[in-house]
């Protein structure tokens, strides 16, 4: 265990199922105040810069683990649990490190929205999460692995390759199921084919009219992965691309079955987002019934394990 510089002493190397000491929950973190002062000592000088795609621009330079912390304010479920919590703070803490420089163009490391990570004032627990997991990272091979998570998978999740064309580079996201979902309500989505047309055409699609709505392929998880779109050109496209061009929130995901009755298209789904990787619904309601993180993120990511960022492979010493 390498000792390490800031608020406590860390130098954690657990694989995915251990137990995490993260130090141990309860007394230590009574003794360590859940404050931006020490979240900011425990960043060992790394810090973040968040472009604010909403405003004019301006860019916010944050210690790691502050912005960890706003994430969980901005990502996790109201009230959720510790376990929850700590698990969505090694996840969002990983894809802050991997995707470092994803806006570099722009002048900052990850934007505000949904497109990276959405944050807003960090509160107590939040704070505690971060400061019980600081440091960690899920990771590949020794290397910190490319994660992904969202709002509900809805019972199952989804693997990185059947959502993306460059899912392939992530052999580690499979599908799994995920049992804390029976019983969750299915949504219901109605539009007439010119609503539709409409939504593409605004996507880049050209075409004078949607002939109809077909879905062609569906992936092992049962998730629209291809649909038709006679009439149109492309006269097909993923189901991750005509969710976003319907809109990701208004299509809620592409776990659905699809009916037309007239002119009319009748959409009823289940879960909300992309669904792979880690479920947020899920990893709370898994912590409610007494999982900790490190079981939360084993079950997600089964082939991950969790490390000290400074130990992973390749790690660049923080910033002097």
């Amino acid at each position: 265990m390498a000792g390490r510089s800031g608020v406590w002493a860390l130098g954690l190397c657990l694989v995915a199922g251990a137990t995490l000491v993260s130090p141990p929950a309860g007394a230590a973190r009574q003794d360590i105040p859940a404050t931006d002062a020490n979240l900011e000592a425990a960043s060992l000088g790394r810090t973040v810069r968040i472009g604010a795609a909403a405003t004019d621009g301006a860019v916010s330079v944050l210690p790691l683990e502050v912005y960890v912390a706003r994430v969980l304010a901005g990502e996790a479920e109201a009230s959720a649990s510790d376990g929850a919590q700590q698990a969505l703070a090694i996840a969002a803490r990983t894809y802050a490190t991997v995707n470092a420089g994803r806006h570099a163009r722009e002048g900052f490391d990850l934007c505000d929205t949904t497109h990276c990570q959405v944050w807003r004032a960090a509160t107590a627990s939040t704070r505690r999460a971060v400061l019980a997991t600081a440091g960690l990272v899920l990771t590949y091979n020794g290397t910190p692995a490319e994660v992904f998570y969202s709002a509900s998978c809805g019972g199952r999740t989804e693997r990185a390759a059947d959502v993306w064309a460059r899912g392939a580079l992530f052999p580690y996201l499979q599908a799994v199921e995920d049992d804390v979902h029976g019983g969750d309500p299915t949504w219901r989505l109605e539009r007439t084919l010119q609503e539709v047309h409409d939504a593409l055409e605004r996507a880049g699609s050209r075409g004078d009219r949607l002939e109809d709505v077909r879905v062609e392929a569906r992936s092992a998880s049962g998730r629209v992965i291809r649909l038709g779109l006679p009439g149109m050109s492309p006269d097909a496209m993923t189901g991750d691309e005509f969710r976003g061009a319907v809109g990701f929130a208004t299509l809620r995901s592409t776990a659905f079955t699809l009916d037309r009755s007239g002119d009319r298209l009748i959409f009823e789904g289940r879960g909300y987002g992309h669904g792979v990787g880690m479920c947020v619904v899920g990893a709370n309601r898994r912590g409610q019934r007494g999982e900790r993180a490190e079981a939360i993120l084993a079950h997600y990511f089964p082939a991950l394990a969790i490390q000290s960022l400074t130990d992973t492979a390749g790690a660049l010493p923080p910033p002097r």
